[in-house]
């Protein structure tokens, strides 16, 4: 059957490029890492499956199996895989469920449902930067690392996206066209290093950055000035 004039078949829409964390499975402290998965380079999930086995180097070998994280379901396609998911990788032993009590300090930072809530019957109390960025969204600027010629991308991350390091890193991927590939890190304007969702600060900007290193260049040409004098600490 010929395809309708004027309308765009399903080959006219090449897959989207996905960015997903994978950890190891059984392994609490394993930092996780961070694949980008682009259908021209990666053309079906075995190739996949080869891709993440030497990224994660795990002692089980070659990694036979990926699970979602939560109830260890079986992904068994590259469509099955959700942009700025994460999911644990594993060789030919059964997925090993771990609880919150033994997840990592990084696995435990990176999970999805994970909330930061104050110690019960404790002294400590959660700053009110802590408070604020769980229950709102965020808007940041990011520019491109080494472009001062391109106007800082805008970009609001949902409050639920903030929950999640690499799914905000995920996020400004999209946004920001690296030459270098996925977005790695994010830096202020004066080149210091963020750690987390915590250190974003609505309406700030700040810059991407892939493998290569943070390049010091005149970016706050760009910034107008009230948010400038925000952004270095003047009053």
């Amino acid at each position: 059957m010929s395809a309708i004039p004027g309308r765009a078949t399903s080959r006219s829409h090449p897959s989207p490029i996905k960015t997903v964390v994978v950890y190891r499975n059984g392994d609490a402290f394993f930092p996780g890492r961070r694949f980008v998965i682009n259908p021209r380079q990666v053309s079906s999930f075995d190739s996949f499956l080869n891709t993440v086995t030497g990224g994660v180097e795990a002692p089980f070998g070659a990694v036979r199996n990926v699970y979602t994280p939560r109830e260890g379901h079986r992904i068994q396609s590259l469509e099955t895989l959700q942009h700025g998911e994460i999911y644990v990788a594993g060789g030919t032993e059964r997925f090993k469920k771990m609880n919150q009590n033994e997840w990592g300090c990084g696995y435990l930072f990176f999970y999805p449902s994970f909330q930061i809530k104050p110690v019960v019957h404790s002294r400590i109390i959660v700053p009110a930067r802590w408070r604020k960025f769980l229950h709102e969204s965020c808007t940041i600027n990011v520019f491109t690392n080494g472009d001062v010629l391109v106007p800082p991308a805008r970009i609001l991350i949902p409050k639920y996206t903030l929950r999640s390091w690499e799914r905000v890193l995920a996020m400004v991927t999209e946004k920001v066209h690296l030459r270098t590939g996925a977005v790695h890190r994010l830096y202020t304007l004066d080149g210091t290093p963020l750690s987390g969702s915590v250190e974003l600060e609505n309406n700030h900007y700040y810059v991407a950055t892939g493998v290569e290193r943070f390049r010091l260049l005149p970016y706050s040409h760009w910034v107008p000035r009230k948010g400038l004098i925000q952004d270095i600490g003047l009053g």
